[in-house]
């Protein structure tokens, strides 16, 4: 049945992608930076120079499937929060309930209905910036604050549709969050680690290296990617399983109704017992019925019944 339906994988690249980083405390959440401009790099075209994996994780991977994200350092969107609610937001700010949460948010074509993945994380408390220093961001008295293994630099993109990081990796991505000031004010996102930033052309932005796994196409390729092969046995093996054993379960009982090499004396039987029933005949019709059910008791009777004229 697999073989069949040819769930021939097929290479599932990301088609686009942007990164978020917001702030939220007690008084709310706010989204600090975000951008949309990210580079899509195949890793086979990247700079010969650059070594992005120095520790071999990707070594058991087929380079195809490998991409380098490259996103521009300056957000995407100005600041535009009204003074009053950052004062509001400002007071809110507590070492012990302040979260820097980021996230990922990345397209491919398939598998359908999970075309988008998210992959969103906080960022562990002992990496975080101190409460007062991003309080000097916001009111002008610093420029920046530094954030500390931000999130793991390698993903991997499941056929499925989900994003698991690599589990031995322990390069996270640390960065400068830069808030700038003049006619317009707008975040930027400076990639502190300065070795890994040449393999996007320079470019100090957010940036991960992520393989999106291939994805199987045809009916039973999509349906397995989309419900996994879980979904796949519930459906086909549990579902029409047992379609197929309720409608084969005990054909040996169908035989005397259905496998007869001649019905006629017996319909005739089952009329005759209509008839003496509607004429009111009530002993003919319990003879008749008797005499029905004595020849379905006994197979020998049942056969010299049923034998063709």
């Amino acid at each position: 049945m697999y073989s069949s339906g040819n769930p021939t994988n097929i290479a599932n690249p990301i088609n686009d992608a942007s990164f978020q980083f917001d702030i939220k405390t007690t008084g709310g959440r706010l989204t600090l930076y975000q951008t949309t401009l990210c580079e899509k790099l195949a890793y086979d075209h990247v700079n010969a120079n650059a070594d992005l994996d120095p520790h071999h994780y990707l070594d058991s991977y087929n380079v195809n499937d490998i991409q380098l994200i490259c996103c521009q350092p300056d957000a995407s969107t100005l600041w535009l929060v009204p003074d009053v609610v950052q004062k509001q937001f400002i007071r809110s700010l507590n070492d012990d309930n302040m979260d820097i949460i980021f996230s990922w948010v990345l397209t491919r074509d398939r598998p359908k209905g999970k075309e988008t993945v998210k992959y969103e994380r906080p960022v562990d408390s002992s990496n975080l910036p101190k409460a007062s220093e991003v309080e000097g961001v916001l009111n002008g008295s610093f420029s920046s604050f530094r954030i500390f293994n931000i999130y793991p630099r390698f993903f991997r993109v499941t056929g499925s549709g989900e994003i698991r990081p690599f589990e031995q990796e322990v390069n996270d991505v640390s960065a400068d969050v830069v808030l700038h000031h003049g006619n317009s004010e707008w975040w930027s996102f400076h990639d502190i680690n300065a070795s890994d930033a040449y393999g996007c052309g320079g470019l100090s932005g957010p940036m991960a290296v992520i393989v999106s796994e291939e994805t199987p196409q045809g009916f039973l390729g999509e349906t397995l990617s989309k419900f996994s092969i879980w979904g796949l046995y519930i459906t086909f093996v549990l579902a029409v399983g047992r379609f197929i054993r309720m409608q084969c379960a005990d054909l040996r009982m169908r035989i005397p109704y259905e496998n007869l090499p001649s019905c006629d004396r017996l319909i005739a039987i089952c009329e005759d017992i209509y008839a003496a029933r509607a004429e009111g005949e009530l002993g003919v019709e319990e003879v008749l019925y008797w005499t029905l059910v004595k020849i379905y008791r006994s197979p020998h009777m049942l056969l010299e019944y049923t034998k063709p004229d």
